[in-house]
């Protein structure tokens, strides 16, 4: 996930929807029911169109939807007990605890440079640190899910044609408001503000930083569509009092480096293979609500390593936790995303198997430091919701506070006045124990109801997250897609520091989202 703050930037809320097997197609009335509440579309249409800036788009609508079940079965789950004793978090300690073995077993194998002298910290800073930022406009064509290779080439065609224009001279931003399919890029003309490394999906953010003020990129393929990038502005910060902590930074960055030769090297020894349909139902996986696969369909082999497998029923329980906004952008993710997904989670698990074998384990005060900061990271998110010391009386009584409380924070939420964190596996544990359900048959009458209302009311101010993307539910990510060279939201490649986070997501890249 924020785009424009907006897509690029945005932290997703990483849950996935597991419902009912659309038992709710019949009542295009009702968005989502979780715990014997209902998010209605009259609801939903009034939370959205109180901030301007949030375009009325179906998307948009399924990011609030899913945001509004996550907190709604949160806050029950912290009526019955405030410890949510009612999610077992043997499965998060046990995948974080994996993460966390395979992660150290590597560092254990390398052996990194660890000096860096000034002359070398000062060229570094200026060239690729941390204070370099850029002012950037974009152009994005979007491809449909469903887009046929033929129909994929003639978009890239489109951009080819914009991006001449706009380098023959012609109005950058006109061309944004033109032609651009983000939602809400037009009425921006496309600018994405003020950004520093770090903040864009790779491929973005390679070919931006390489623009000097006036120039225009070549047109650029990312896991969202094809971009033309124009750069306006570049400003650089002194090192000063950064100059220790940037160069940590970089001997961590030199560690880094050396783990992804050695896991480079083992790719060879692990000698991953990968099934000819594997990616065929790593698409198929991407187009489902319920992950839950069983029997048959679970112990399908999708890839093989030295010692072991990787079946469509693992695949499925990591993907758990990607949104569904974003897990649905697999079904057209370019395919060497989607092998080099499968291929890092096989070698994850050769890796771990490795280091068993070699009686590498985490220390026991490790193990619990994990278990703890789950606990304490669950707290947190009762924090931040305002859940934390909430009560609610028993009964018809208290479902109706809670669905009152909960449209409350979607409004704060919406309107800037509070950022919700992702929920991740959380959110999903929370749906298994309490049952939830989306109805996308009634985004479009939300999306309707948003822009009548609208057309009823006199023009505000802009609104939106402090900080953050004007025009966007927080955490919420419009048409997204995987990170390019990295996992889905929610997995990560084998050499990245994994995240000590409770429910949330891991980082997967770098808070990516879509523009």
């Amino acid at each position: 996930m924020k785009l424009s703050r907006w897509a690029f930037m945005a932290a997703p809320f990483a849950v996935a929807a597991c419902g009912m097997g659309g038992a709710m197609t019949s009542h295009t009335d009702v968005v989502a029911k979780a715990a014997g509440t209902e998010l209605r579309v009259e609801d939903a249409a009034q939370i959205l169109a109180a901030n301007p800036q949030i375009p009325a788009d179906p998307q948009v609508v399924r990011a609030l939807a899913d945001l509004w079940v996550d907190y709604s079965l949160l806050a029950t789950a912290a009526a019955e007990d405030t410890s949510l004793k009612v999610l077992d978090l043997d499965e998060f300690v046990q995948d974080e605890t994996r993460e966390q073995t395979v992660f150290r077993y590597l560092e254990t194998q390398v052996r990194p440079d660890t000096v860096i002298d000034d002359a070398r910290l000062e060229q570094m800073w200026n060239t690729e640190g941390p204070g370099v930022e850029i002012r950037a406009r974009h152009v994005l064509f979007r491809p449909a899910p469903e887009a046929t290779p033929q129909q994929r080439q003639a978009l890239k065609a489109k951009a080819e044609q914009v991006r001449a224009r706009a380098a023959a001279g012609e109005d950058f931003a006109t061309l944004a408001k033109e032609f651009t399919e983000e939602p809400g890029g037009k009425e921006r003309g496309g600018d994405l503000d003020w950004f520093g490394r770090g903040r864009m999906v790779p491929q973005f953010e390679e070919a931006a930083f390489k623009l000097q003020p006036g120039q225009v990129s070549p047109v650029v393929e990312t896991p969202f569509g094809y971009h033309v990038i124009k750069v306006e502005d570049r400003r650089q910060q002194a090192l000063g009092e950064n100059r220790e902590a940037y160069r940590q930074q970089l001997l961590g960055s030199a560690r880094q480096r050396a783990v992804g030769t050695y896991v480079d090297s083992m790719k060879k020894v692990a000698k991953v293979t990968m099934e000819p349909t594997a990616l065929e139902a790593l698409r198929e996986l991407g187009g489902q609500d319920n992950l839950e696969l069983r029997g048959r369909a679970a112990s399908r082999s999708l890839a093989s390593y030295q010692g072991g497998e990787i079946t469509a029923g693992e695949l499925a329980t990591l993907l758990q936790g990607v949104p569904a906004g974003q897990r649905e952008q697999i079904k057209t993710a370019p395919e060497a995303d989607l092998r080099g997904f499968v291929e890092n989670e096989a070698l994850k698990e050769y890796l771990y198997a490795d280091a068993q074998k070699k009686n590498f384990k985490l220390s026991a005060a490790a193990v619990d430091s994990i278990r703890t900061g789950t606990r304490m990271g669950i707290h947190q998110i009762l924090e931040a919701s305002g859940l934390a010391n909430r009560r609610f009386p028993k009964g018809k009584a208290g479902t109706g506070a809670i669905q009152e409380a909960v449209r409350q924070l979607m409004e704060q939420a919406v309107g800037g006045q509070r950022q919700l964190p992702p929920l991740g596996k959380l959110g999903f544990a929370l749906r298994n124990s309490y049952g939830a359900d989306v109805n996308a048959e009634s985004f479009q009458r939300v999306v309707d109801r948003m822009k009548v209302i609208r057309a009823s009311q006199p023009q505000q101010g802009p609104g939106g997250m402090p900080g953050g993307p004007q025009g966007m539910p927080p955490g919420a990510m419009p048409p997204g897609a995987m990170p390019q060279g990295a996992p889905p939201q929610g997995q990560q490649d084998p050499r990245a520091q994994p995240q000590a986070a409770p429910g949330a997501a891991p980082q997967g890249a770098a808070p990516q989202g879509q523009r």
